[in-house]
C-alpha cells in the first residue's frame, strides 16, 4: 500500500519497525549508508533567481543552516516517524523549543496562565521574557483546579 510523504510524493507504507530504522534518511550523491553530518552553513544555487525563490519560500530547498539543513531535516523526519507525527521542528535546545512554542502562537495582549511549578528557565520565559512582548502571565497552584 502506498502513502504520501510530507511533500505529497507517493511512497511505500513500511511496517513501523522498518520505518523507524530507515525512515527520514536523505541520501547525498555519495550514497552513504547512514546519516551524513552536514557542517556547512550555506548552499549553492544555479542562479540568483533560484536563490531568491528559495529565500522567499517559493522553491523548496535549503538556504542557510540556521533555518534548516539536511542533518536537521533527517532528524525531524525520523522523529516524526517515531512519534507518528505529520510534521516536526528540531531546535538547538529544550529552552529554544519552549520559547518558540510560546512566541510562535502568542502576541501582544495575550495572557498566559501557567502552573507555578515550572522548570526555572521555563518560569523565566513566562515571567520575564513574555512581558517584553506585551504578553502577561498569571502563575497558579497547578494542583488547584479552581485556580485554572
Amino acid at each position: 500500500m502506498a502513502r504520501e510523504d510530507r511533500r505529497g510524493r507517493s511512497r511505500i507504507a513500511w511496517h513501523k519497525a522498518t520505518e523507524l530504522v530507515h525512515g527520514g534518511t536523505l541520501r547525498s550523491q555519495f550514497g552513504e549508508t547512514s546519516e551524513a553530518i552536514f557542517l556547512n552553513s550555506g548552499y549553492v544555487y544555479d542562479s540568483a533567481e533560484q536563490a531568491e525563490a528559495r529565500f522567499k519560500g517559493d522553491e523548496e530547498g535549503f538556504v542557510y543552516s540556521r533555518y534548516s539543513n539536511p542533518t536537521v531535516a533527517m532528524f525531524e523526519a525520523r522523529m516524526c516517524a517515531l512519534e507518528g507525527a505529520e510534521a516536526g521542528r528540531g531546535t538547538a535546545s529544550g529552552m529554544a523549543a519552549v520559547a518558540a512554542s510560546l512566541l510562535c502562537f502568542l502576541k501582544a495582549g495575550d495572557h498566559v496562565v501557567s502552573a507555578r511549578a515550572l522548570f526555572g528557565a521555563c518560569r523565566y520565559v513566562v515571567e520575564d521574557l513574555l512581558p517584553r512582548y506585551g504578553i502577561e502571565s498569571t502563575l497558579v497552584d497547578g494542583r488547584n483546579l479552581a485556580a485554572w
